[in-house]
């Protein structure tokens, strides 16, 4: 991976709305943030971090490159490239927040149990990915042959840095190998006007046919980025 000094990335490079739905995430499933451990990761310009340093946490900025200006703590920035795993020890974390970080990693599965190692137990793993589930993603794959934010820049590179495309049957399984259970699914926004929905909602039945039946109902055809709420089975 990159670990070249960045000094354009934007304060937000999530895609829109996405800051905002997960701190909602963050209030709902973490009431009482004061003095409790986080990790951001990845933490890009640091907006994130800066948040939850604000609410009270004690947070610990992780990833592969440093951006410049950064926007939180910089003696609390940690550089290392989370293929390898999370410089993080055991149980030490009370929330890990992972911001349209997973689609860019070399194992995704590995990077879950990494999560579920560094989590306390009872503790909250809030990650967002794009949605390539939803229909607008579905129908670039129809039409271009890959799934939207993931189309080719160069031979064997994506957009972004992007890697792998997380669709929800994989990532459930992986999270139950990892130890960990999906307590809420939420996107950063549903942005078609409402005609549209209720035509999308009406093909829902014969775009979940095929599903596993408890998966039928829980396809979010709308949204940008998929964002998942986990916590440990055991918890």
């Amino acid at each position: 991976m990159n670990t070249t000094p960045q000094t354009d990335w934007p304060a937000h490079a999530a895609a829109p709305n996405t800051h905002a739905r997960v701190s909602e995430l963050v209030q709902k499933y973490v009431p009482q943030p004061q003095g409790k451990t986080a990790s951001d990761v990845p933490c890009g310009a640091g907006s994130f971090s800066a948040h939850l340093a604000t609410a009270g946490m004690k947070v610990t900025a992780i990833d592969v490159a440093a951006v410049e200006p950064f926007l939180h703590n910089p003696s609390q920035r940690v550089l290392a490239d989370v293929n390898a795993g999370l410089p993080l020890a055991d149980a030490s974390q009370d929330l890990l927040v992972t911001i349209e970080g997973i689609e860019h990693l070399e194992n995704p599965s590995f990077f879950l149990r990494e999560c579920a190692r560094v989590t306390k137990p009872g503790g909250c793993i809030i990650l967002s990915t794009p949605n390539v589930d939803s229909l607008r993603s579905r129908r670039t794959l129809y039409t271009k042959g890959f799934h939207r934010y993931f189309h080719p820049v160069a031979p064997g590179e994506k957009t972004s840095g992007h890697l792998l495309p997380i669709d929800m049957v994989f990532f459930r399984g992986a999270a139950a190998r990892a130890g960990l259970e999906i307590v809420e699914v939420a996107v950063n926004r549903i942005g078609d006007w409402w005609l549209l929905r209720a035509v999308k909602n009406l093909l829902r039945p014969w775009f979940t046919a095929q599903l596993p039946p408890e998966m039928q109902g829980e396809i979010p055809y709308f949204g940008e980025v998929i964002i998942y709420v986990l916590r440990h089975k055991t918890a």
